[in-house]
């Protein structure tokens, strides 16, 4: 009985394999690892993480998701970025998103790390100041984090923002950044 139990979940991985899910958006408020596992390598086209322990969950399964397009984010974090993106990738939408300087500076990093055009759409982002998030080392790892992102090729990246703050501001400064989309004149 267990065999063929096992047997029908290898025949539906097959088949959820096989099917065209580009088309799809995937809403996930509590997800576990075994959940991303099920979706590893499908060729899903919208995922959309409600929450930073989603994020989290997701993590070791984003990169092989072959026909990802776009990815919503939501929740707080904290630290480095950890996400591996997929070449796929052509937006990244942080929607209600507190997070470190640190964790935006590791974001834009892998965004850049694209090589083809794409978007980071910054809605309701609370970025944490520089003098709440950085103490000693990690003023430091920011600093040198910054310094990285100003090497960085970011010409094929458009960064759209609703509400920006001057912390925001000061990591884009003096980036080869091309477009900058404003959508309220207080960003500016």
């Amino acid at each position: 009985m267990r065999r063929r139990s096992k047997t029908n979940a290898s025949d539906l991985r097959s088949e959820i394999l096989s099917l065209d899910m580009s088309h799809m958006t995937i809403s996930v408020i509590n997800g576990s690892v075994e959940l991303f596992e099920i979706l590893r390598d499908t060729s899903i086209g919208i995922l959309d993480l409600k929450t930073a322990d989603c994020a989290s969950s997701a993590s070791k399964i984003l990169y092989n998701l072959k026909q990802l397009t776009t990815l919503y984010l939501w929740g707080t974090y904290s630290g480095r970025c950890t996400l591996q993106l997929p070449d796929t990738l052509q937006c990244i939408s942080l929607q209600e998103v507190e997070c470190s300087a640190e964790g935006l500076c590791s974001l834009l990093i892998a965004l850049s790390s694209l090589a083809h055009s794409v978007q980071c759409e910054m809605y309701d982002v609370l970025l944490q100041s520089f003098e709440y998030s950085c103490g000693g080392e990690s003023q430091t790892r920011v600093s040198y984090l910054r310094s990285k992102i100003l090497a960085l090729d970011m010409k094929h990246m458009t960064i759209l923002v609703k509400n920006g703050s001057v912390e925001l501001f000061e990591i884009l400064r003096d980036t080869s950044l091309r477009i900058l989309d404003l959508k309220h004149a207080e960003c500016g």
